[in-house]
Formats: structure tokens, C-alpha cells, sequence
């Protein structure tokens, strides 16, 4: 009986892990920018099918230079970091990589339109890379990273 008890609140141990474990939410690739002057290419834009709030957001920034490629020198949220009105969110990590940078952030509110009650949000980032212009002369180029979420679009 002992034993049988024991697993039994092992199990349900481990089931309540699980589900207070949030899953992470994958953003997936929209499209590629390229800044003329410095020839810095990256994937500027990115879309989320469905998220709940509170769930990590994970996605992976690639960029590739003309000239010589230094590495992310840094990574935030701009000045309007959250939008719409009423949606919030924060930074749970990054992690730089050779040509990339990964990057984990968090939408704490989202905007719900209409009766439908489908969920809309934004988050704006920016990365900062050193890179080189024409004459080959050192400069700081700042890359603008969005995350789109619409759900509305999605059921289209």
C-alpha cells in the first residue's frame, strides 16, 4: 500500500510539473531586410500564430555582412517596446551565436479584438551589430527586429 501510494504521488508529482512548466511558443521567419549603406543583411520580421501570456517566445535572428560581420554588440527592446495600447511583455534571455543571435522574450498582455476574442500584439526589438561600410571603415548598424502576433489572420 506504502509503495502503491509512493508512485502514485510521484506520478501526480511529475504531471503537476509538466503542466506548471510553461511550454515555449515558436516565432517563425517573415521576411529578410538589408541595410543598404552597410550591406548588413537579417531577418527583421517575424509572426506568431497563437501565444498565451506569460509563455517564452523563442526565435533566432541570422544576419550576414557585404564587408566584414563583428558580433551583436547589443539587443533590446525600442523605445516603443510593446504594441498596441494595453499589451506588455519582457526579455527572458538571449544568447549570442557566430552570424545569429537567439533571443526568448515574454508577451505579459495581449490585446483581445473583437467578440471573437482573437488575440493581437507586437513586440519591437533592436539588435546593434558592428559591421563595415563601403571604404571598409568600422560601423555600428542598428537592425529593428519585430514580432507579430495576430490570430485573427491566422484563421484566415
Amino acid at each position: 500500500m506504502n509503495k502503491t501510494m509512493l508512485m502514485f504521488g510521484a506520478a501526480a508529482f511529475l504531471v503537476s510539473a509538466m503542466l506548471a512548466t510553461p511550454a515555449h511558443a515558436q516565432a517563425v521567419k517573415e521576411k529578410s531586410c538589408t541595410d543598404e549603406a552597410s550591406g548588413v543583411s537579417w531577418d527583421c520580421d517575424y509572426k506568431l500564430k497563437s501565444v498565451t501570456p506569460g509563455t517564452p517566445v523563442s526565435f533566432t535572428v541570422n544576419y550576414s555582412c557585404n564587408g566584414a560581420c563583428g558580433p551583436v554588440l547589443s539587443f533590446g527592446l525600442q523605445s516603443e517596446a510593446f504594441s498596441p495600447a494595453g499589451c506588455s511583455g519582457h526579455l527572458v534571455g538571449g544568447r549570442r551565436l557566430p552570424g545569429a543571435l537567439e533571443l526568448t522574450f515574454a508577451f505579459d498582455s495581449v490585446k483581445v479584438a473583437g467578440v471573437s476574442g482573437n488575440a493581437l500584439a507586437n513586440a519591437h526589438f533592436m539588435m546593434n551589430v558592428m559591421a563595415t561600410d563601403a571604404s571598409g571603415a568600422p560601423v555600428i548598424v542598428s537592425l529593428p527586429v519585430d514580432v507579430r502576433l495576430n490570430e485573427f489572420e491566422n484563421k484566415k
